[in-house]
């Protein structure tokens, strides 16, 4: 297809699927100036002949799966080369110098890829450089604040997820950097240091993403940043109490503050923060209440993790106007009391997770008119009595897909209404088409709706309650359910037949002296009672349901353990699981994020791994 243009100025062919390998010679006119094969499906080694088109500007090669190495000498300067964009490949080996000489290189996109070793830094002549990405390698080698100072027109520097090594004092580099609007060094190898000399450093700053760089305080020169819409600081070593002053940071412009994992004692004051969407507090020191001010954040707020500190007293019922909440995550903490009334405002809820904690009464039935949640986990708390579904509701929980009522001290039967409506869990993807997950949908939304696709349950887990009466027959026809645990309850009769059953050991239903099978050591009679069909539910039946598989991964965030418990499940590669859990939520799984962080930016522990998933589960 590609053979012989020898007369064109422009070449653009950005998403049509090409899917071969570029030839190995290419008749290309000498004076094209924009080569644009974006997304098209190509593949094989990278065509050196490519950099000797010396009239060319633009080249955009992103999004393939090219491989080899950028020759390190070329026969021609390509002087009026101003955007090379290589990102999302498979290429490899050093950078050479050429690169960073380039007179006229605006904009140097080489991110996700498999570069190593040092950046020539050294060689850097680029005033002209306003985009620098190289995110998402494997690149190395020591460097300090003076490497930038010729960079003088700078607005994006993104070195995040390489190995670079070096001390660098945050000031001076802002100071350096006047025109820099977004600084990404999270989990670069770098350390950052402040002297908090200079207050009013670059204001201008719309995003800053410093995470795991050894960052000890709390830099004042924040403060100024009024236009600051995205803030992250999460796994660094900040103690003690945040500054009063950290609500007027962005004022109305910030939407994102991630200060996960550190070791911060006290809340800020929110009064500020009117437009903020996403807030990750979780993995701190926070102890005493959850202060009433929450509720002043925002009504856009979309996203909420206090989850894993010390909080105690009750959850403020202070969530009405948070009708754009999607997801609330409480766990881990020491939370007494019921589940506020007023998170039945919250008509956008997708994910309520309060496992964990000391919260008491009864099951809270008026979730089940929550259209929109996928997500409800109250395992490891002190729940108890009956659970009742809604008379009023016909089709309760219309798209859960995790439910979670583990230890607990629930009571009563096994009602089949919500097993039945369950439909979401037992769908089963029959074409070819590619399931989808929770995904991050830009800086201003958090989550898309977008579980309803999974293609089976496969872990039940009811365990360690006090329910009673029979297996529901409707577990029967749960045809992906593979790990299933029903211990330790009261539950009596014949266990339901059907041909996954057969596969479940004694294991799974321990500790309920009342049942019967063939999988216990207590085998039925034939007048042992056989567990209804469940066409007609009469208005006593009760039930719970659970993934197990959420509690995984609770160590790594929320959802790691919804999605890549999911994973393990159905791929049988723990060994995969474990070095993801014992590498820390950033590590391996980041390089797989691929489009979605440059088009929709970086998420929480809740939901970061979710939008990796779908390229995660293609390669195992």
């Amino acid at each position: 297809m590609l053979r012989n243009f020898t007369n064109l100025e422009e070449l653009s062919l950005d998403f049509v699927n090409i899917s071969s390998v570029l030839p190995t010679s290419l008749n290309i006119s000498s004076s094209l100036k924009l080569l644009n094969l974006f997304r098209t499906g190509l593949q094989g080694k990278l065509p050196h002949y490519i950099f000797n088109l010396q009239s060319l500007e633009t080249l955009d090669l992103g999004e393939n799966s090219f491989t080899g190495d950028i020759p390190s000498k070329i026969p021609v300067n390509l002087t009026h080369l101003t955007s090379l964009r290589l990102s999302y490949n498979k290429l490899n080996g050093t950078l050479p110098s050429w690169l960073f000489t380039s007179p006229s290189l605006e904009y140097l996109d080489l991110e996700d890829n498999m570069f190593s070793g040092n950046v020539p830094f050294e060689s850097f002549a680029l005033p002209s450089l306003k985009r620098l990405l190289l995110r998402y390698n494997q690149l190395s080698g020591q460097i300090d604040v003076q490497t930038f100072r010729q960079l003088t027109n700078l607005t994006d520097l993104y070195l995040s997820y390489n190995n670079f090594s070096g001390e660098l004092e945050l000031d001076t580099l802002l100071s350096s950097l006047k025109n820099l609007e977004f600084l990404d060094l999270s989990y670069s190898g770098f350390s950052l240091t402040t002297n908090n000399a200079n207050h009013y450093v670059n204001p201008g700053f719309s995003s800053l993403k410093l995470a795991s760089c050894k960052l000890k305080v709390f830099p004042e020169s924040f403060r100024a940043m009024k236009q600051l819409q995205e803030l992250d600081l999460s796994g660094n070593e900040i103690h003690g109490q945040i500054p009063h002053w950290a609500g007027e940071i962005g004022w109305n412009e910030l939407q994102r503050l991630n200060l996960s994992h550190n070791f911060i004692t006290v809340l800020p004051q929110f009064q500020c923060m009117s437009g903020l969407q996403f807030l990750d507090m979780s993995h701190n020191r926070f102890d005493g209440v959850i202060p009433q001010c929450v509720g002043n954040i925002s009504n856009s707020l979309a996203m909420m993790d206090l989850g894993n500190n010390n909080f105690q007293g009750t959850i403020p019922n202070v969530f009405e106007e948070f009708i754009q909440l999607e997801g609330l995550v409480l766990n881990g903490n020491r939370l007494e009391g019921g589940v506020p009334s007023s998170l039945s405002k919250c008509e956008s809820l997708i994910v309520l997770d309060l496992g964990n904690n000391h919260l008491n009464g009864t099951f809270p039935g008026w979730l089940e008119e929550l259209r929109f949640l996928q997500v409800l986990i109250l395992k490891s708390n002190n729940f108890h009595g009956n659970i009742q579904p809604s008379f009023a509701m016909e089709f309760p929980f219309p798209n859960l897909q995790v439910l979670d009522l583990s230890h607990n001290g629930f009571v009563g039967q096994l009602p089949t209404k919500y097993f039945q409506n369950f439909d979401s869990m037992k769908n089963v993807v029959k074409d070819n088409t590619e399931p989808q997950y929770l995904i991050l949908v830009g800086e201003r939304l958090l989550v898309r709706d977008s579980l309803g696709k999974l293609s089976e349950i496969e872990s039940l887990d009811l365990s360690s309650n006090q329910l009673t009466g029979n297996i529901p027959q409707s577990l029967a026809g749960i045809n992906g359910l593979e790990v299933l645990d029903l211990s330790q309850n009261h539950l009596v009769g014949r266990i339901p037949e059907g041909t996954h059953f057969t596969t479940f050991d004694e294991s799974s239903f321990a500790g309920n002296l009342g049942l019967c099978g063939f999988q216990l050591p207590k085998k039925c009679s034939d007048r042992t009672h056989k567990p209804q069909l469940e066409e007609h539910e009469n208005h006593e039946d009760r039930s719970g349901f659970t993934w197990e598989v959420v509690t995984l991964g609770y160590g790594c965030g929320t959802l790691i353990g919804l999605v890549m418990g999911y994973l393990m499940l159905s791929t049988r590669k723990v060994k995969w699981f474990n070095l993801i859990a014992d590498a820390g939520e950033h590590m391996i799984l980041e390089r797989n994020k691929r489009r979605y962080v440059e088009e929709f930016g970086e998420g929480s522990d809740l939901l970061n791994y979710a939008v990796v998933y779908r390229s995660a589960s293609s390669e195992l």
